[in-house]
């Protein structure tokens, strides 16, 4: 029997492209690329999410964790999906991929959830090829960051309320004047004939 392992780590996959005309929210759409497995078998592929304030550049593939885990509230780095390179290949390879759809895949029985965005904020995606050596230890690459930043929400809708309170405020204030001026000339209508009626 001939078992085919990885004399080095896989080929670094190419970093992911963001779908054009689609702008991020609480998901974000993109092309994942093909993943070479000309170094060795690919055991599974890796999708995953680094989540940092706005202005933020995105770390460098040496800095994911090599324990990075599923999504947890709260968490700056997660696993959002594991394919086997088999699936991966087959059905995920430079198809359009939704990030933060809250999908979940399940991989080795553990769940890998596709947790929503947060608007306002900066994200990185990595795809990371895992493989074994000949020692039967796990190595992997990660390719560069696809970085994009997700469209503030609330700071839109704050602006819209406020952009209607700059139109409603002069709109009463000109209806409060409006009846100002015609209460005016009621009353004075009045006195003069009250004082033509004495005369």
């Amino acid at each position: 029997v001939i078992i085919w392992t990885l004399t080095s780590p896989p080929r670094t996959p190419a970093t992911p492209s963001l779908v054009a005309g689609e702008e991020p929210t609480t998901t974000a759409v993109f092309v994942l690329p093909t993943v070479d497995d000309s170094n060795g078998p690919v055991r599974y592929v890796d999708i995953i999410v680094h989540r940092a304030a706005l202005g933020v550049s995105s770390p460098p593939p040496s800095a994911v964790p090599s324990n990075v885990a599923p999504y947890m509230e709260g968490t700056v780095w997660y696993v959002a999906a594991r394919y086997s390179y088999t699936q991966y290949e087959a059905a995920v390879a430079g198809s359009q991929f939704t990030i933060g759809n809250g999908s979940v895949v399940s991989a080795g029985g553990v769940a890998y959830t596709s947790a929503p965005l947060q608007p306002g904020h900066s994200f990185s995606v990595y795809v990371r090829a895992v493989g074994v050596d000949d020692n039967g230890e796990e190595v992997s690459s990660i390719g560069q960051p696809l970085r994009f930043v997700t469209s503030d929400q609330t700071s839109t809708a704050t602006g819209d309320s406020e952009s209607e309170g700059v139109i409603i405020g002069p709109v009463i204030s000109s209806v409060i004047c409006l009846l100002t001026i015609i209460a005016h000339i009621v009353i004075w209508r009045h006195h003069k004939c009250d004082h033509k009626q004495f005369d």
